[in-house]
């Protein structure tokens, strides 16, 4: 089953609003840690927390953003959040200090807005082609993350790093502008209507699975993309050809995960795909250790690793909104992506710290989380039929 045009444009519309603000975040990932390190005042420690405290401030402002949207509307709240994000943005981009900067982060991250945009998708496409949309919209903030990965060691490098979060908030008013214009109107639904409470939906076995699975993975791809250029650069690759080691990692996440779920959505057959997913990501921090002084291994492991994400990251918010009413699905996203951004907040912190005891340690403790992440229980994808 395919798109239909209105689906098709509304899922388009999301994308570029999601791709637009999150190639702004991404441009200054691959270069954060070996950048914010000097800084006056700080260390690697306190570059993690810089790291972090954007998406702490997220997961704490997710469930209220998105209780918000369920009320007042879903494009009222974005545009509040983009809008913050976009005056964070221009607050770190005059950050003189570590403090200073950590400060402006915070501000950066009131702009909560991804329970919001998950929940728009889940109120704007039938079930049976959600795995479809957010494989869309996935594709499209990698393609973001493609580019910037490019061009944020560039960029970093020829105009400094301060000067990208301008960049930051220029992107921002692009999808301020985008929402203003093109983002569909979504009423929402009489609150009367719900049958099921909150508290009661996110306890049910299936989705504490998808509760878990979010700060997993978002803590998992903190640890990853924080220790990764530091390896890179200790490998004696500088911060300026940064670029060349992410693009040849992601092609083949690029290339192949959208046609191979979308495949798996028409077969029936996402849950064994999770579960590549899962083995993907597992793979890369049981290698790590071994792989970090050679190059082409290294390489290999960020292959492995982003292939693993990008299956992890279209496949988890569209098993989550399958499950979920449009009158509870703004809450409900919220309280995903709390544990989300909770996640990334631990996995920033954490990866200053250990990476100061020793490099190996993230890298073995992403593979402990992993690891019983898999034990404890993956999520199965819903039953929402497929059709050839």
């Amino acid at each position: 089953m395919k798109l239909d045009s209105r689906e098709m444009k509304a899922v388009a519309t999301v994308a570029l609003i999601m791709a637009a603000r999150l190639l702004g975040i991404f441009l200054i990932l691959p270069v954060f840690s070996v950048y914010t390190e000097k800084y006056p005042g700080s260390d690697l420690a306190l570059a993690g927390v810089a790291f972090g405290i954007y998406a702490l401030v997220q997961s704490v402002l997710q469930l209220p953003f998105g209780w918000a949207s369920d009320k007042f509307g879903r494009k009222p709240i974005l545009l509040i959040g983009i809008t913050l994000f976009t005056v964070g943005s221009v607050l770190c981009g005059m950050a003189v200090t570590i403090n200073d900067l950590i400060l402006a982060r915070i501000v950066q991250g009131g702009g909560a807005i991804t329970s919001v945009a998950i929940a728009s998708l889940g109120d704007i496409t039938r079930p049976q082609v959600r795995a479809q949309s957010f494989t869309i919209v996935g594709i499209s903030v990698g393609a973001s993350f493609l580019v910037a990965i490019v061009l944020g060691p560039l960029l970093a490098a020829r105009i400094g790093f301060s000067s990208l979060f301008y960049i930051l908030a220029a992107l921002g008013v692009l999808s301020l502008l985008i929402t203003l214009l093109f983002f569909p109107d979504i009423e929402p639904e009489d609150q009367k209507t719900e049958q099921t409470g909150l508290l009661r939906l996110i306890s049910q076995p299936e989705m504490r699975r998808l509760l878990v699975s979010s700060l997993v993975l978002a803590l998992s791809v903190n640890l990853f993309v924080f220790i990764y250029p530091l390896t890179w650069t200790a490998l004696g690759v500088s911060e300026a050809n940064l670029w060349e080691v992410y693009l040849i990692a992601l092609i083949p996440a690029a290339l192949f995960v959208y046609p191979y779920i979308r495949h798996a959505e028409k077969g029936g057959t996402l849950g064994i795909t999770i579960k590549l997913g899962w083995a993907f990501l597992a793979i890369a921090f049981l290698v790590y250790p071994v792989g970090a002084r050679i190059a082409w291994i290294m390489y290999g492991v960020g292959m492995a690793y982003f292939i693993g994400h990008t299956v992890m990251q279209s496949l988890l918010p569209a098993f989550l909104t399958q499950r979920v009413g449009q009158e509870k699905r703004g809450a409900t996203t919220g309280v995903y992506n709390l544990f989300s951004f909770f996640g990334s907040a631990l996995g920033g912190m954490m990866a200053g710290y250990m990476y100061q005891l020793n490099p190996n340690v993230p890298a073995l403790a992403g593979l402990l989380f992993v690891v019983l992440w898999g034990v404890f229980g993956l999520p199965n994808a819903p039953n929402v039929g497929h059709t050839e």
